[in-house]
C-alpha cells in the first residue's frame, strides 16, 4: 500500500501534462498556450545559458539570506516577548501593521527607498517576520506550564529543560510553517525582482519573457522556480529528518 502512495503523485502530475497538451492542441496559439514539449526545449536552452545559472544563484542566495534573517529576528523577539509581556504587547501593534500592509505596497515602496538589488530582500523580510514571529510565540506559549513548573521544583538545569522542553517542543511546533514560509519566500523573492528588474535574476528574466511575449519562456522560468521551491522543501526535511536521528529534537 505504501508503494502505491509514492505513485500517486507521479500519477497526477502525468494527468497535469496531459490536460496540458489537451489544453495547448485546442488553443492551438503558442503565445497563449506553449505546449510542454516547446516548454521543456526552452528550459534546456536556459540551462545552455551561462547567464541564466548566475541568475539562478543570485535568487537563490537572496531567498535563503531574506528567510535565515527573518528566522533568526522573528525567534529573537518571540523570546523577548515570551519572557516580557510588556514587550509582546508593546510589539503586536507593529506586527500588525506590517502584516497587514499589501506586498506590492511593500515593493513600490521599497523601489523607492532602496536600490533594486535589497528591495527583495527588504519586501521578503517584511513579510516572512510577522509570520515566523508569531509561529515561533504560539509555539512557546504552548509548551506544556506542568512540566516547567515541575522542572523548577526539581531544580532542573535551564540547559536541560531547553534541550529536553523547549527545542522538541518548538522545532515540531514551526517546522511546518517554516517549510512553508520558504516555499512562499521563492514567489516572493521572484515577484520582488521582477517589479524591480533586478540584474541577474530569475526575476528579470521574466520580466523580459513577458514584455517579449516569449510564454514558452516565461512557462519554463515558471517551472524552474516550481523545481527550485520544491528542492528547498527537500533540504527543510532533510534537515528535520538529521535532526530526529540524532535525537536533537526529541524529548
Amino acid at each position: 500500500m505504501k508503494k502505491f502512495y509514492f505513485v500517486l503523485p507521479i500519477i497526477s502530475i502525468a494527468l497535469l501534462i496531459a490536460v496540458w497538451y489537451i489544453a495547448a492542441a485546442v488553443v492551438g496559439t503558442e503565445i497563449i498556450m506553449p505546449s510542454p514539449t516547446l516548454v521543456f526545449m526552452e528550459m534546456i536552452a536556459l540551462f545552455s545559458d551561462a547567464g541564466f545559472y548566475l541568475a539562478l544563484l543570485s535568487t537563490l542566495v537572496k531567498i535563503l539570506i531574506s528567510f535565515l534573517i527573518a528566522l533568526i529576528v522573528a525567534l529573537a523577539f518571540a523570546v523577548l516577548s515570551y519572557e516580557i509581556k510588556f514587550f509582546e504587547r508593546l510589539l503586536y501593534p507593529l506586527v500588525l501593521i506590517v502584516r497587514s500592509t499589501p506586498t506590492m505596497s511593500l515593493i513600490f515602496l521599497c523601489l523607492i527607498w532602496f536600490s533594486s538589488e535589497i528591495s527583495p530582500v527588504i519586501v521578503s523580510f517584511a513579510v516572512l517576520f510577522p509570520m515566523l514571529y508569531a509561529t515561533f510565540l504560539s509555539s512557546l506559549n504552548g509548551v506544556d506550564k506542568g512540566v516547567l513548573d515541575m522542572s523548577r521544583v526539581y531544580n532542573v538545569q535551564r540547559s536541560v529543560v531547553f534541550r529536553k522542553v523547549y527545542l522538541p517542543h518548538v522545532f515540531h511546533g514551526v517546522y511546518g510553517d517554516c517549510v512553508a514560509a520558504l516555499s512562499f519566500n521563492v514567489k516572493l523573492i521572484v515577484a520582488a525582482e521582477a517589479w524591480a528588474q533586478t540584474k541577474q535574476s530569475i526575476g528579470l528574466f521574466m520580466y523580459k519573457a513577458n514584455v517579449n511575449l516569449l510564454t514558452a519562456r516565461l512557462f519554463a522560468l515558471t517551472v524552474v522556480a516550481i523545481l527550485l521551491g520544491f528542492l528547498l522543501e527537500l533540504f527543510l526535511k532533510g534537515i528535520y529528518v538529521l535532526f530526529r536521528r540524532k535525537k536533537l529534537c526529541r524529548a
